[in-house]
């Protein structure tokens, strides 16, 4: 066992030992992302080199990928990391997409920004097939496991390219907090999604005005057919007129295979732009909340921005009355 490995297990042993019932990983690398504890029913598993999965009692909430790589046959340019999928709902349904023929580039639950300057430059973070920006992976920073929550803490790197090379611009970093719930069979997940970004080059980087950009969802494959596909915002609004409208929450939902399924985004009264606008797709199954929708805005090197969202994923389809429940609870936390 090399050294850093027995550093990692001993800060573990130890915050068991001195009865703290949180078990802590820090700074682990490729390898060492599998971890475990009695006294948490949740459990990290990794497959080494491409992804870890969060596990609660046998049962697979999401996967975060952190290897780089394309779908299948979507060229080198689309190859990327740092994203969410597949998510699962506790009945066992994906309601994530990655790869569909129409957006390679749409990759689970992902953030970044589209239409941008950047000095001289106008890279563009979320169609990675335009080859000139991109986002990826970086490290990790910390692995939790508690009695009643499951923490990971990633960071990332967002690159313009600038002739033939690939030049940071944003260091953005992820906190993604699981909750246990209540019951042992519970009917949706919740987990909170924070990303802080900070300008970390010399020029001020522009978001420009555009109809889509910041926190997207591309849903199950299922919903490409949109009998099986519903949404439901705070405003009242469905897939029929949701689409440029400003909500505090946003479901998508419907059929995948023989189970019904769905995720809802909630933001957060904290946030840049909030009640946001959303950019609702007909045609195939994207929602998100889109800053930038509303209005232009700058990030300054080395100012930070953050924003924090809650994603609670469905197995039975809920009512209005109990999602708003769910952001009234949200949007007073972090007061």
């Amino acid at each position: 066992m090399n050294l850093a490995i027995t550093i990692l297990v001993l800060l573990e042993v130890i915050a068991v030992s001195v009865g703290q019932e949180v078990v802590v990983r820090e700074r682990p690398q490729e390898g060492q992302l599998s971890l475990s504890s009695p006294k948490s029913p949740f459990e990290f598993v990794e497959e080494k080199g491409k992804s870890v999965q969060l596990v609660f009692k046998g049962k697979p909430i999401w996967q975060y990928n952190y290897g780089v790589a394309a779908p299948p046959n979507a060229g080198e340019l689309n190859a990327t990391s740092g994203f969410l999928h597949p998510v699962w709902s506790p009945n066992g349904a994906i309601v994530t997409d990655w790869g569909a023929k129409d957006h390679f580039h749409h990759r689970g639950i992902f953030f970044a920004w589209v239409k941008t300057k950047w000095g001289n430059l106008a890279p563009d973070f979320w169609n990675l097939f335009a080859g000139s920006g991109r986002t990826r992976f970086e490290s990790f920073e910390r692995l939790e496991l508690h009695p009643d929550k499951a923490v990971m803490v990633v960071n990332h790197v967002w690159h313009a390219r600038k002739n033939e090379d690939w030049v940071p611009v944003i260091r953005e970093r992820w906190t993604v907090v699981t909750y246990a719930p209540e019951n042992g069979s519970p009917n949706y997940w919740t987990f909170d999604l924070t990303t802080e970004l900070v300008n970390i080059s010399d020029l001020t980087l522009e978001i420009e005005e555009y109809r889509y950009g910041g926190l997207g969802y591309r849903g199950a494959r299922d919903w490409l057919d949109e009998s099986k596909r519903e949404v439901l915002t705070s405003e009242g609004k469905t897939l029929a007129d949701a689409d440029a409208t400003d909500a505090r929450w946003v479901m998508q939902g419907g059929l995948v295979g023989d189970k019904w399924a769905g995720l809802t985004l909630f933001d957060h009264p904290s946030n840049f732009g909030f009640p946001n606008r959303l950019r609702v797709a007909s045609g195939f199954p994207y929602v998100g909340f889109a800053p930038m929708r509303k209005t232009s805005f700058v990030m300054r090197p080395n100012e930070p921005m953050k924003f924090c969202f809650r994603i609670c994923v469905h197995a039975t389809k809920p009512s209005t009355e109990q999602l708003e429940g769910l952001w009234q609870q949200f949007s007073k936390e972090g007061e």
